[in-house]
């Protein structure tokens, strides 16, 4: 079992909702206006000097072919983005409990 944490640019949720569905995704969590910095893209602060923010995903895996599967889309994904803002980032690690009682 995995913990898979994906952050996005607004732009590009949905697309990134509809990847996680088609891999038969089926548990996960969005936190909406994440404000975010990172190595590529400028910040995305959702404020007058740094506009947008990013959403974060996180999904409970149990299949560790659904995992590879997610991540060669995202791979892909992210070789046809517009622009550096609209990449995914995508961590996975193994998860130890999980329990939903």
């Amino acid at each position: 079992m995995h913990i898979i944490y994906c952050t996005c640019n607004i732009s590009v949720q949905e697309q990134l909702l509809e990847i996680i569905e088609a891999c038969n995704i089926r548990e996960y969590q969005v936190i909406d206006q994440v404000k975010a910095k990172n190595k590529i893209a400028d910040p995305r602060f959702n404020d007058p000097v740094w506009p947008g923010y990013n959403s974060a995903i996180f999904m409970q895996v149990k299949e560790a072919e659904k995992v590879e599967i997610l991540s060669q889309k995202v791979k892909e994904f992210n070789t046809n983005a517009f622009n550096p803002a609209e990449l995914v980032t995508f961590c996975a690690w193994p998860m130890s409990h999980y329990f939903f009682q």
